[in-house]
């Protein structure tokens, strides 16, 4: 045999066992990662400190691809940059977005929130329970100083609070076109569709105009909505804890449920003891439970992430300068999730001083 076939013949044989060993022939796994791409973040709330992280990694199905995918950050100040860690820790307070680019499509973003001394929750008694929580009714009065029937709702509110010992609504005075109208109150309105004043609604749903001029039958009136919302439970519960810092108010928000796979957080800060002319009241007449900003630009608040064991947590800082008296002031944190419909509606709410706490409540 000639040395020039033997040669031929020896590449074409080592080239068949090359294809044989490596090949993939069908029905084999061919090395192609399969499923969602995903950005997984380990937590969305960080404190400001340098030392407290969050880990960062880029998910195909259950795959980590990170080292072959590109992961970008968009600091507080407007900056994005390529993200080449697998940790992320700061000492800058603000909004920190992540996303990342494998084969050519993109993640959705996460952001993570950075912030200095936050305000520590309080002991949870069931830390293993993620259902069963105390319900209480999100109640919005939908009013105005200008209007001469609303102080037949306020009586009736002030008839409740004093007559129902149980006392399980949480009551919010949306004001509209007045000195004590917000930004807050005016995206309730228009999320409702508030179609006059005075209105009465529970948890964003059974928005009634009516009003009676007793206060003990038009209490009765408000009772049995509140106790109709309150029959429906709810699938989420709320610790608080808070810490004013003067011009505003950190507001650390831990939610906990079983089977909620899209909910929204909003805290709202609240003032009582104002005193302005009513219409159809007095010219001293004290207006309470006014509502002034909200943490959210929606009415129904912010997405929070729950983790596989049904817990998640944001911090929020807010603006209290605009705000008569901060000592007469507190807060209403509620959540919200879709109906059957689609739309938000509120399914558990809570309140807590602006200095202090509120554990979770069971039933």
């Amino acid at each position: 045999m000639k040395p020039a076939y033997i040669f031929k013949t020896l590449v074409v044989c080592f080239l068949m066992a090359v294809t044989a060993c490596s090949g993939n022939d069908g029905g084999e796994d061919s090395g192609t990662v399969s499923g969602d791409l995903t950005l997984s973040i380990s937590k969305t709330v960080i404190e400001a400190n340098g030392t407290d992280a969050v880990t960062v990694a880029v998910m195909k199905g259950e795959t980590d691809i990170t080292s072959q995918s590109k992961v970008y950050m968009e600091d507080p100040s407007g900056n994005t940059s390529s993200f080449k860690e697998t940790s992320f820790s700061t000492t800058t307070e603000g909004d920190y977005v992540f996303y990342a680019y494998y084969e050519g499509v993109k993640t959705e973003n996460i952001t993570v929130r950075a912030f200095k001394n936050i305000p520590s929750l309080p002991a949870d008694s069931k830390p293993e329970q993620n259902t069963g929580f105390a319900k209480r009714v999100l109640a919005v009065q939908h009013t105005g100083t200008w209007c001469q029937f609303c102080p037949y709702l306020i009586r009736g509110i002030e008839y409740y609070q004093q007559n129902y010992p149980d006392n399980r609504a949480v009551f919010v005075a949306a004001h509209n076109d007045d000195d004590l109208t917000s930004e807050a109150s005016d995206k309730v309105t228009s999320f409702l569709g508030v179609p006059g004043f005075p209105s009465f609604s529970v948890d964003f749903t059974n928005l009634t105009q009516e009003y009676r001029k007793d206060a003990a039958k038009e209490a009765e009136f408000l009772a049995s909505k509140i106790d109709q919302a309150a029959s429906n439970g709810c699938k989420t519960g709320i610790s608080v804890a808070s810490e004013n810092a003067g011009s505003s108010v950190v507001v650390n928000v831990k939610v906990k449920s079983a089977n909620v796979d899209n909910c929204r957080v909003a805290v709202w800060l609240l003032e009582d003891g104002i005193v302005a002319a009513q219409t159809g009241g007095s010219s001293t007449e004290v207006h309470n439970n006014v509502l002034w900003a909200s943490s959210s630009t929606v009415a129904y608040g912010d997405r929070i992430q729950l983790d596989a064991d049904g817990a998640g947590q944001n911090v929020y800082r807010m603006d209290v300068s605009n705000v008569h008296d901060l000592s007469n002031c507190r807060l209403v944190v509620f959540t919200a999730v879709p109906n059957a419909s689609g739309r938000f509606v509120v399914d558990n709410v809570v309140t807590c001083p602006l200095d202090g706490q509120t554990a979770f409540e069971y039933e």
